[in-house]
């Protein structure tokens, strides 16, 4: 997804929050007029303001990895010494690509508060919620520093050689969610909505496997980046006061990268990830609470 288009979702999900937001704060202090003029004594009354708990599977998006190569490269400068010196060996730049990149999926828990409308009309809330450890691999260019100045001067190519990436990811997010409510048919109220906020990741040592010359480990790091989502799902009321939600969300948590010194002490480029996205399933528990007052008849 380009930075234009992630941009222009972002803004708009922004106005939703700020518009919803207000419209939900309104709603909490009163009825509508309209409403007021559809009494219902059949549904039961619950509180405008919840608390809320989920668990759900989170099945990840392969992101953009960079990690950027640069290869010693032998010249003999032709003084037939047959001894590798420092004019000899340029640092060529090969690629910052990685490829075959693969991120696991993973379980997320998460909790919030809310308030707004009980079947119809806006709501918002604030959810904090974490993502467990993904394991990321992939294949970065080819990693060769050449021969070592002051050793003997090859005499022909090298072994091929691999150097698959390996790290892990965990991840907190902190959202702002609105919603709309389209109706209470028979108990359940679907709903679509938006959000934005914050994605904190924990990114785990970075290691190479299949090459000598990468033995080194480069350390982790922790990032704050920005993150959006949107959402669909239905609600169901079983009891006065508890509602079953069950929920699709797409949630695009920003980027992320390594630290950049090696477990022997040297200065590495950062493994940079990029587009850390999701597809995600939620079923969880809405609890109400305080006086809801006036109830009002299911939206047809």
């Amino acid at each position: 997804m380009t930075n234009v288009l992630k941009a222009q979702v972002a803004a708009a999900a922004l106005a939703l929050a700020l518009t919803a937001t207000t419209q939900a704060v309104a709603a909490d202090f009163g009825a509508s007029i309209k409403d007021n003029y559809a009494p219902s004594y059949a549904s039961p009354a619950v509180g405008p303001c919840y608390v809320r708990g989920d668990f759900g599977y989170s099945a990840s998006q392969d992101p953009d990895v960079k990690w950027p190569v640069n290869n010693g490269v032998f010249a003999d400068n032709g003084n037939g010494d047959a001894i590798v010196t420092s004019d000899e060996i340029t640092s060529t730049f090969v690629t910052d690509a990685v490829s075959n990149v693969s991120l696991d999926n993973t379980w997320l828990a998460e909790g919030g508060l809310g308030c707004g409308s009980g079947s119809r009309g806006f709501r918002g809330e604030i959810t904090l919620g974490y993502r467990g450890d993904r394991e990321l691999e992939g294949e970065p260019g080819l990693y060769d520093p050449g021969p070592p100045v002051g050793g003997p001067e090859p005499g022909g190519p090298g072994i091929p050689l691999d150097d698959p990436l390996h790290t892990s990811i965990q991840t907190y997010t902190l959202m702002l969610n609105v919603y709309k409510d389209l109706g209470n048919y028979n108990r359940f109220v679907p709903y679509i909505g938006a959000g934005i906020g914050l994605a904190v990741h924990d990114v785990e040592e970075v290691y190479f496997t299949g090459n000598p010359a990468l033995t080194n480990r480069i350390e982790g790091d922790r990032d704050v980046s920005f993150a959006w989502s949107l959402m669909a799902g239905v609600g169901y009321q079983i009891s006065d006061r508890a509602i079953l939600d069950v929920g699709y969300r797409y949630i695009d948590m920003g980027s992320a990268q390594s630290g950049r010194v090696d477990t022997a002490g040297f200065t590495n480029p950062a493994v940079k990830i990029d587009d850390i996205a999701a597809h995600e399933v939620k079923l969880g528990v809405r609890y109400h609470f305080g006086d809801a007052g006036q109830t009002y008849a299911p939206y047809k």
